[in-house]
């Protein structure tokens, strides 16, 4: 295995005497592939705290462009700056990760259980944040329907994965307090200051709390999404170049299985320059190794058609220049 990955990384031309090797051993060199394309990812993800950082960022700005909040931790406790007990509902898209938006609510309740009575957003599925009177609450709403209920004021139906007995529950994802976050002081009415780089520095204080508190649950959900970001970002590049192949040397005459494979071969050095480019940020190193990826197949494929295959063809440009000099040497043969 280690004198076909040299090969694979030095020596295109080398690559044709694998192309016909039995389908195991390139899938068992795929996996070798796959395992070293992810280890990076995977320990970038886990060490990084970007995620936190942009997620912190996007939930400040929420609340700061939010109406005045009406509500503040004060003593570990959540209370009313006005004793007015009022639910307060902020609707928002919070910012998971650099492609991903997902629909919030930023929920103000002291019960914990009154917002939904007068909840007013539109059907689909929403992340909670909840702020009740001693505790932080993660959780999620399904809005299925709306309705009038009994006094015609607007209502909503909301669906739970756990409990469907009732019209409207929410499905809790993770309960803190706020003692076990150390919050023991923060004044949400603050969000509308002048002075907002102490409001934001308030917010990332706790989103850094509660990550800290949850990480290492969340530690097989971060693996398994790298991991399938991972799969999918590699077996993309391979089929986008395999297919680009197809399409650029299609007088060489090989199917796509066999294109495939050889691709597949060819993406070593293309793995090597994605875990630098993972380490040092360099992304240009990923299309680099694009690069090589077509490069080497080039290589390898002309080899294996010379070794294995009766020779490469000519390109059809080729071929029809030599059938129109054949037949301008028939007409002068002819009038001769």
């Amino acid at each position: 295995m280690y004198q076909r990955f040299k090969d694979c990384l030095l020596k295109p031309r080398n690559i044709a005497d694998y192309i016909k090797e039995p389908k195991k051993k390139t899938i068992i060199y795929t996996s070798i592939l796959l395992i070293v394309y992810l280890i990076p990812l995977i320990l970038i993800s886990l060490l990084s705290n970007t995620s936190v950082t942009k997620l912190s960022s996007s939930i400040s700005n929420d609340l700061i462009e939010a109406e005045q909040i009406n509500y503040e931790i004060k003593d570990g406790k959540l209370v009313s700056i006005n004793d007015d007990n009022t639910p307060q509902v902020i609707k928002a898209k919070i910012i998971l990760s650099d492609a991903y938006l997902v629909n919030a609510l930023y929920v103000f309740d002291i019960s914990g259980e009154n917002y939904l009575d007068s909840l007013n957003v539109d059907k689909g599925a929403y992340l909670v944040l909840l702020f009740k009177e001693e505790a932080f609450n993660i959780s999620t709403i399904e809005v299925t329907d709306t309705k009038t209920n009994e006094n015609n004021t607007p209502g909503i139906t909301v669906s739970s994965k756990v409990n469907s007995e009732k019209d409207k529950s929410d499905f809790s994802l993770l309960t803190l307090s706020y003692s076990d976050l150390e919050i023991k002081n923060i004044n949400f009415s603050n969000n509308k200051s002048n002075n907002s780089i102490n409001f934001k520095n308030e917010i990332a204080t706790i989103v850094s709390s509660i990550y800290e508190k949850i990480k290492i649950k969340l530690l097989p959900l971060i693996i398994l999404f790298v991991i399938i970001l991972g799969v999918g970002s590699y077996f993309f590049s391979v089929v986008f170049i395999t297919l680009l192949f197809k399409l650029l040397y299609r007088y060489l005459q090989v199917d796509f299985g066999t294109t495939f494979k050889t691709i597949v071969l060819c993406s070593t050095p293309y793995v090597i320059c994605s875990v630098l480019a993972s380490l040092t940020g360099l992304l240009l190193l990923d299309i680099v190794g694009q690069c090589f990826m077509i490069g080497y197949a080039t290589k390898a494929l002309t080899t294996y058609k010379i070794k294995y295959d009766g020779g490469v063809p000519l390109p059809r440009y080729m071929q029809d220049m030599m059938n129109n000099n054949n037949e301008e040497k028939g007409s002068d043969d002819d009038e001769l």
